[in-house]
């Protein structure tokens, strides 16, 4: 750890302004087009919330849906948000159409929830699996054999799928279901013997990216010192863990995160802390003795505990985990003609699908998913949100505005105290690090909801909704209909955070100031 870095500078620059130059934002020129690690911006979400919807469900069976995201946090946060003392049953289905994302989870989930090592030490390594490009030479070779367990000799000649069911530590399995096709360049990679310094020069050369270098400046002038020179520390070394670890003993790579060739699967500006709830990051790691300052030690302890809390769950409840690989699209409808016992019928609790309304409208979203919702639970529901939904407005958003600066310095100037403060930025105009920051933050003191409204209205939501027999929620209850809005407010149209808490959010933790959540309900 280098604690003379000029990033521990409070008066530190982006080279832009060092060298007097407008910024260059640019593409990664060595970023892999099937990037798959670190991608999510969304808070890990607990679908259930069962404090704003079923209540006390300690005796109640549940089937949920995951219908495009292979995000294991959001599995994570739902099981760690059933009652203690559950004794219904739960099957999660959890869908994506990448085949390696799908097998990284379910080597993930099997390294996690098998009996074997304490759950602690499962929790560690799934930690590690997640979010480190290494691993100790032990727990490269107990992956390895979780790999040959879970895939065996592979699929037999002339079989369309595979398909497997695997024993964990409580009554439920993790059940998969994918083509044998798409399996083989996901086990190509678990099977692969390249070296730990390939992939490393692999990764950095997509961290490190030249032609990104003010892409990087632009996300770090906005931190705190500290955690300036805590993400470069990641961004060079790969692993996640406190400062104080010895890292010389991760001397393989973890080929969850590699090609078969040894190509690094993540994205330029790769962050473990996109997507937690960074004010409960600094709690864990303040219950371990962790300065939030070391941010990514916080982040080690408290993945690894909400692994741990994870695990004991899958030991004590009975929760089966269905992992598939398939088009949401082809899921729904083979879901409706019975491909999936388990799911047979219109059974879901919830239903959450992703950003799939940016990808096929809300009317096709709802018209593949609005059938198969369970119209015997009065708090069932489908639960979307929307990052592109302005994209058709050019001027829904501050960001996208060409006026920008210009409306940001007028506002300015009738608050004498900010306009002094800001003076020498607005003389940089648009490569000002401050009025960048502005502008980007601009659009959390916006309110969208007549531009968002009107999204909606082209998406014809309300009409395709009536007509499936359902209604959109006019108060959300998973999550709530912006970041920083808190679900226990849903009249409140802005966010109203103190400056730690906006930091949090927005700043470090990287979430889209437009994004919207809508749910849809069935009508009784």
């Amino acid at each position: 750890m280098d604690c003379e870095h000029p990033v521990l500078e409070a008066g530190w620059q982006p080279a832009w302004v060092q060298e007097g130059r407008e910024p260059a934002f640019e593409k990664a020129l060595n970023q892999p087009p099937e990037s798959r690690t670190h991608r999510s911006v969304i808070p890990a979400a607990n679908c259930l919330q069962l404090a704003y919807n079923e209540g006390d469900a300690r005796n109640r069976d549940f089937k949920l849906c995951f219908a495009a995201s292979g995000d294991i946090r959001n599995l994570v946060k739902t099981v760690n948000g059933l009652p203690k003392g559950y004794r219904g049953k739960c099957d999660i289905l959890l869908n994506d159409t990448d085949a390696i994302t799908v097998n990284r989870n379910l080597v993930i989930l099997y390294a996690l929830l098998s009996a074997g090592p304490t759950i602690e030490e499962s929790a560690e390594l799934a930690t590690h699996l997640m979010y480190s490009a290494a691993l100790p030479a032990a727990s490269a070779a107990y992956l390895r054999g979780c790999i040959c367990v879970i895939y065996g000799d592979g699929a037999s000649d002339g079989d369309m799928s595979f398909q497997s069911s695997l024993r964990t530590r409580g009554a439920g399995r993790i059940h998969s279901m994918q083509t044998t096709i798409a399996m083989r360049r996901p086990l190509e990679m678990f099977l692969s013997t390249y070296e730990l310094r390939k992939g490393i020069d692999s990764m950095q050369s997509v961290m490190f990216d030249p032609l990104r270098e003010d892409n990087r400046d632009r996300y770090l002038t906005g931190l705190k010192p500290a955690h300036r020179l805590a993400v470069m520390h990641y961004w060079r070394s790969g692993i996640l863990a406190p400062f104080s670890l010895e890292i010389k003993d991760f001397s393989q790579p973890n080929r969850l995160m590699f090609t078969a060739n040894g190509g690094w699967l993540g994205h330029a500006g790769a962050n473990p802390l996109h997507g937690w709830d960074v004010s409960d990051v600094r709690a864990s790691g303040a219950k371990h003795g962790i300065d939030s300052a070391d941010i990514f030690g916080c982040l080690f302890f408290h993945v690894k505990r909400e692994l741990m809390e994870f695990a004991r769950r899958m030991k004590e409840f009975h929760v089966d985990i269905h992992l598939t690989q398939f088009d949401s699209q082809v899921l729904s409808k083979g879901i409706s003609i019975g491909v999936l016992p388990r799911f047979a019928e219109a059974c879901f609790d919830r239903i959450e699908t992703s950003n799939l309304v940016d990808e096929r409208g809300v009317k096709d979203s709802l018209n593949n998913w609005g059938p198969l919702l369970n119209r015997n639970n009065e708090h069932a529901c489908i639960i979307m949100h929307s990052r592109d939904w302005h994209l058709s407005q050019p001027k829904a958003t501050a960001q996208s505005n060409p006026r920008a600066v210009e409306i940001l310095i007028e506002r300015c100037s009738h608050v004498p105290a900010l306009e002094l403060r800001l003076r020498h930025a607005f003389t940089q105009g648009a490569k000002s690090p401050a009025v960048m920051r502005l502008i980007q933050s601009l659009d959390a003191f916006i309110d969208h909801e007549e531009a968002f409204q009107e999204y909606l209205r082209s998406q014809h939501a309300g009409e395709t909704a009536e007509r499936l027999g359902l209604r959109l929620r006019g108060f959300n209850r998973i999550n709530s209909k912006r970041f920083g809005v808190p679900m226990d407010a849903p009249k409140q149209k802005l966010p109203d955070l103190t400056r730690d808490a906006f930091y949090d959010i927005f700043t470090i933790g990287g979430a889209d100031f437009p994004i919207r959540f809508v749910e849809f309900e069935g009508i009784s």
